[in-house]
């Protein structure tokens, strides 16, 4: 029986967990990994922290050469695949390689959303390479546009190195993917307490200067600086898929079914680049998360080899650190839903939404109770049973069926980790 073939497009978490597993399922195969970027896997998350000093470039990588050597993949860092010829099974690089395959693994990931021209003091924060390039910056004045986790992170991370820091998000309150107002307004209190100016409602219009960055013109008025990061959200990248005749999702990413298969057969994708269902909802949805991306690249590997694997689902799931205040942010907050096509697809009951707040441990917390079902938490200084809490959502259980667990002594008697949820909910 002929050796099987692998070749896996891409070398994030996504690229590296599925080329392990297959590993892991087939000791034989030939295993080809192929990433634009000359490096090993490393740690998008904490990019921040390098940029603020916190922690060493040689502490982001999350494996070494040796470790790709171990699992005798083969590496062709620093080469781009150019075409994906999916009748002759192979892929062409950049310097004009053709590769074959049997199976092929699609983790090609996302970009950056820009705004404006790549000027000088214009950075993104995607890659090891973004970092390195802010950090040999040297900047002074700083605009962060956008206030999602990254945009929080990288302006904290300024902000230690020195920065005067003004962050700019379009929508009337920052974290909104995270936090409905009540909370966000506790976290851009923070920001503010430390000197971090917070501009919310108002859209980054046009770039100002003309080789380098010197300001920003907003739809209300102009913000000097001589940097600009755009923290606007990723993109996934699909343009090589879509030329190969994969089929693109309706919000963007590659379709693939729950074995994270595309529509040509022998063809799978993870990471970034795909598209999913949503566990919560069940809506097609862009989770690009570095815990959904690994999950995935698993599930894709293990289906190469013919160990059938379904996916779940993915989910959002944010943790961010602000000045010491821990904040936790998962499934979707009041406004997310509001905004959704069809919320009846949660949990097929007409569109019901309420919430439960309040303080614990010293935090705060507020759930996002969609019908009979908590489909969103939010979580300032709560650190503990918030992975009970996630796995109830997760499950999809009714807070009725939680309730009624509750009131049986017997039932509570054998899962007395239950009774750290009574606060949240009773």
């Amino acid at each position: 029986m002929a050796t099987m073939k692998v070749v896996v497009i891409g070398n994030g978490i996504g690229g590296f967990s599925g080329a392990a597993n297959i590993r892991h399922s087939d000791p034989e195969c030939e295993i080809t990994m192929i990433s634009t970027e000359k490096m090993p896997l490393y740690s998008a998350c904490v990019l921040p922290d390098y940029i603020s000093g916190k922690i060493l470039r040689e502490n982001t990588f999350v494996k070494r050469e040796s470790d790709y050597k171990k699992l005798g993949i083969r590496t062709l860092f620093g080469h781009e695949v150019k075409e994906i010829d999916t009748k002759a099974r192979k892929v062409i690089t950049d310097d004009g390689k053709a590769i074959s395959y049997d199976r092929l693994v699609l983790a090609t990931g996302s970009e950056a959303v820009s705004l404006g021209d790549r000027k000088r003091g214009i950075f993104r924060v995607k890659t090891l390479k973004d970092a390195d390039e802010i950090i040999g910056h040297k900047g002074r004045k700083a605009i962060l546009v956008g206030s999602g986790a990254i945009g929080i992170e990288v302006a904290i991370a300024l902000h230690h190195r020195g920065y005067d820091v003004t962050i700019v998000e379009v929508m009337d309150q920052i974290l909104p993917l995270a936090l409905d107002q009540k909370g966000a307004s506790r976290v851009k209190a923070v920001l503010e307490e430390h000197g971090i100016k917070v501009v919310t409602g108002e859209s980054g219009e046009a770039v100002l200067g003309k080789d380098r960055v010197e300001g920003l013109q907003t739809d209300k008025q102009e913000l000097e600086c001589d940097t600009l990061i755009c923290a606007l959200g990723m993109r996934p990248r699909v343009e090589l898929a879509q030329e190969a005749g994969i089929k693109i999702g309706e919000k963007g990413g590659i379709k693939v079914d729950s074995l994270m298969e595309t529509n040509i057969s022998g063809i799978y994708a993870c990471g970034d680049c795909v598209e999913t269902h949503d566990v919560l909802t069940g809506e097609p949805s862009l989770n690009l998360f570095w815990h959904n991306a690994n999950r995935q690249g698993a599930v894709a590997g293990r289906n190469c080899t013919g160990f059938t694997t379904e996916y779940p689902g993915s989910g959002r799931l944010l943790n961010v650190d602000v000045f010491g205040n821990h904040l936790v942010g998962f499934g979707y907050t009041e406004s997310a839903l509001e905004n959704l096509r069809d919320t009846k697809a949660a949990n097929g009951q007409p569109n019901q939404l309420s919430n439960i707040e309040g303080e614990k441990h010293g935090g705060y917390y507020r759930l996002v109770i969609l019908g009979d079902r908590c489909i969103g938490g939010q979580f300032i200084n709560i650190k503990k049973d918030l992975g009970l809490l996630w796995a109830l959502m997760y499950r999809r259980k009714s807070i009725g069926e939680l309730l009624g667990v509750f009131e049986k002594e017997e039932v509570m008697s054998h899962r007395p980790y239950l009774f750290r949820l009574r606060p949240f909910f009773v």
